[in-house]
């Protein structure tokens, strides 16, 4: 455990991966250029809501006793820390998106051009209404079809997560009321049941933007930080129920995906479970924890949001004016995968550490200030 950040550093190695999971997947698939799991970025926005809910399940556990779940002030709290933890660069750089959208369009029907294959609906870009900006600045969007999906920015996992914070002090309490495991399968089995009764509505998403689509594997997640507090192998196989329920509402589930779902929760529960010392697992991990508890590991891991969010309004461009303005088209599709990596990767990290600096952390603290008793105090007098 990390004395500074309060949980398991290896956890920052996993977002790190997750997000350049998304980068490289979202350059291969506009380059043409398809690579086996590469190429399969929703696979690294899985990764990051199994550790949204293992996170958020084990956090709020640890700190019942001095922030009950039953307290509004709880809650009230939770939902401050979340805000202020994804809202100020989301906001930020949705401005960006939403000024410069109509020229994002305009570099996005210049990479349909070369590649049709790649073409998206560039008016999704290029939507300015009043509608548009509403529903985005109120995270409202990704519970509508029109707008789960119509910005440069991958934000419809954004409203996602946005929805699961709304959601999760209430699935804590039903949990209490009711048991963690029975509570958190009954509310899988009733997402598995909303495809089908509610069928058009789930249907209608381009993405996943819906809570109910994805909630799954949010309760994954949660199901594995009980597991990892219970010790409890019971719960890693409840957790695996979370890739069944993708099969059931089966929208865009591909199978490599649902496999690569279950593996992430063997994966998450071998790497995160407490060993003996001088036992076998705890000899045979040494290696891929060393991986993800390294410096480098956990600098991704702390830039990773601002990467994820940010990594298209580089990649997008930078694709179009390669195209236009170097021989790009004639190379191999590898080249082009490499080129358009060695061109965006490093602009991507080094704006995104700035923006973890500058905005992330400032915007954290200010959360933070918000929630101390001394304002707090202050502010009912």
């Amino acid at each position: 455990m990390s004395a500074t950040r309060g949980w398991s550093t290896e956890l920052e190695g996993l977002r790190g991966i997750a997000s350049l999971w998304v980068l490289v997947g979202h350059i291969s698939l506009l380059v043409h250029c398809h690579i086996t799991l590469v190429s399969s970025p929703g696979i690294g926005v899985d990764l990051f809501i199994l550790l949204s809910g293992y996170l958020m399940a084990k956090n709020y556990v640890e700190r019942q006793h001095k922030e009950p779940w039953q307290s509004v002030s709880t809650i009230k709290k939770f939902w401050i820390r979340r805000f202020f933890r994804i809202a100020p660069l989301y906001y930020l750089l949705l401005i960006v998106a939403l000024f410069y959208g109509p020229w994002f369009g305009e570099m996005r029907d210049t990479i349909a051009h070369f590649y049709s294959g790649t073409a998206t609906e560039t008016s999704r870009y290029t939507d300015q209404s009043l509608a548009n900006i509403l529903t985005h600045f109120s995270f409202l969007f990704g519970l509508l079809p029109a707008y789960g999906f119509n910005t440069v920015l991958p934000d419809w996992s954004i409203g996602l997560e946005m929805q699961f914070y709304l959601l999760f002090p209430f699935i804590m309490l039903v949990t209490m009321r009711f048991g963690y495991a029975v509570s958190l399968i009954t509310i899988m089995a009733l997402c598995c049941a909303g495809r089908y009764v509610f069928a058009d509505y789930y249907e209608a998403f381009e993405m996943p933007s819906m809570i109910f689509i994805k909630l799954n594997m949010f309760l994954s997640g949660m199901l594995l930080a009980e597991a990892i507090r219970r010790k409890s192998l019971f719960y890693v196989a409840l957790a695996l129920l979370g890739p069944v329920a993708s099969m059931v509402i089966g929208l865009e589930a591909i199978k490599l995906q649902i496999i690569m779902e279950a593996l992430m929760i063997v994966g998450m529960a071998a790497i995160l479970w407490q060993y003996k010392e001088d036992g076998l697992m705890a000899k045979l991990l040494i290696f891929p924890r060393k991986l993800l508890n390294n410096r480098l590991s956990t600098w991704l891991g702390d830039v990773s949001f601002s990467v994820y969010l940010l990594h298209l309004l580089i990649v997008i461009p930078a694709i179009a004016l390669l195209l236009n303005h170097t021989d790009l088209e004639y190379k191999s599709d590898l080249m082009r995968f490499i080129v358009v990596c060695a061109v965006s990767i490093p602009v991507t990290y080094a704006l995104a550490a700035l923006l973890f600096k500058h905005v992330e952390k400032p915007g954290i603290q200010l959360g933070k200030k918000l929630l101390s008793p001394k304002l707090a105090q202050h502010a009912s007098q």
